[in-house]
């Protein structure tokens, strides 16, 4: 009798996954893409700076909760193409940044890839910069918003999130609230070690942090924590490695040290993960280096990360669910054989 039960137990189960929306396949609005290159920020001390941005959207309706997306070192506004159009067509405006100092063409300056990578990540104008972009991309969606034009009343800069990998991941969690070291920074930046400025933008609610950083060079320290002010989710993976050699493991356990006021930090973990597993171009116009990994890791990124959105910035939203381990198993698929979900 009890075997029977257990079958029909998990019978019952799997009909309720079959039946739940599949939160890894595109929604059910049709989606545009704007373009704006030549944006140059005019406030100190990043006047001139060039900061390009794409934007995916719904075709039509509004107003949308605004995401913005800065990629990691070399990457470009196309990095998380695929992702930002997923966003987009269950209800979002993605802002998809492109931070010129730390972008694709810097990268391949030269033909120097690994120095120029060491050197980006290391610059005090492009580490301090790149928050600086963000809050420059807030204010020109504020602007769109509120004067006639394409994005007019469209944009619910109210409801507002952020999502970044690797370097991306350190520009979230900085206007997120915590502070950048200055330990490992060239040209040094007074007072030369330490916790650098408060580059915090309130306006953004909560984030996504792909690949976050530990500890250590060359961005934060463990007092850095401390200072942040909103939930984030963050995904790694075990075979996540960093560029100066931690193991993916301490991505994991830095999530100790995230302040959860708001009891909203998570952190999934996908066993054979690797770093660039997080990104995806597909479908825009610049590609970036190819993963084996990539088609099996994204199910579980898209679903986990629309779903954080959903409970963050749609609170209100009739079906919003707190996802768990059980929930984003569904998308588990060939060479990613596990997830767990932590919460503090």
């Amino acid at each position: 009798m009890k075997y029977l039960i257990t079958i029909f137990g998990l019978f019952f189960f799997s009909l309720i996954l079959q039946a739940a929306p599949d939160y890894s396949k595109q929604g059910e609005l049709p989606v545009e893409v704007l373009e704006f290159r030549d944006l140059r920020d005019t406030t100190a001390p990043s006047k001139g700076r060039q900061v390009p941005i794409k934007i995916h959207l719904p075709i039509s309706g509004g107003p949308y909760p605004v995401v913005i997306i800065s990629h990691g070192a070399g990457g470009n506004w196309d990095t998380h193409y695929a992702q930002a159009n997923h966003l987009a067509s269950h209800g979002y405006a993605v802002f998809c940044l492109e931070h010129v100092g730390s972008n694709t063409e810097r990268l391949k300056k030269g033909i120097r890839i690994f120095h120029n990578l060491e050197k980006m990540i290391h610059d005090s104008r492009e580490v301090l910069r790149r928050p600086r972009d963000v809050t420059f991309a807030i204010n020109q969606a504020s602007q769109w918003n509120y004067n006639p034009g394409k994005l007019y009343r469209r944009l619910d800069l109210f409801h507002m999130g952020m999502m970044g990998h690797s370097f991306g991941a350190t520009t979230t969690m900085v206007i997120g609230g915590m502070r950048p070291a200055l330990d490992w920074l060239e040209p040094k930046v007074a007072p030369g070690s330490g916790l650098g400025p408060n580059l915090m933008d309130n306006r953004v609610k909560c984030g996504v942090v792909l690949s976050p950083p530990p500890p250590g060079d060359p961005f934060f320290l463990m007092t850095s924590y401390r200072y942040l002010e909103i939930p984030l989710m963050g995904i790694s993976g075990s075979k996540d490695k960093s560029l100066n050699g931690q193991p993916p493991e301490d991505r994991f356990e830095s999530f100790k040290l995230w302040p959860d006021p708001q009891n909203k930090n998570v952190f999934v973990w996908l066993q054979n993960a690797s770093h660039l597993d997080f990104t995806d171009s597909t479908g825009g116009d610049q590609h970036g280096r190819e993963s084996s990994s990539r088609s099996d890791v994204q199910p579980i990124v898209r679903a986990a990360t629309l779903l954080y959105f959903n409970q963050c910035l749609k609170p209100s939203v009739p079906g919003n669910i707190t996802f768990t381990a059980e929930t984003l198993k569904r998308y588990l698929q060939g060479q990613i054989t596990n997830v767990e979900v932590r919460r503090n």
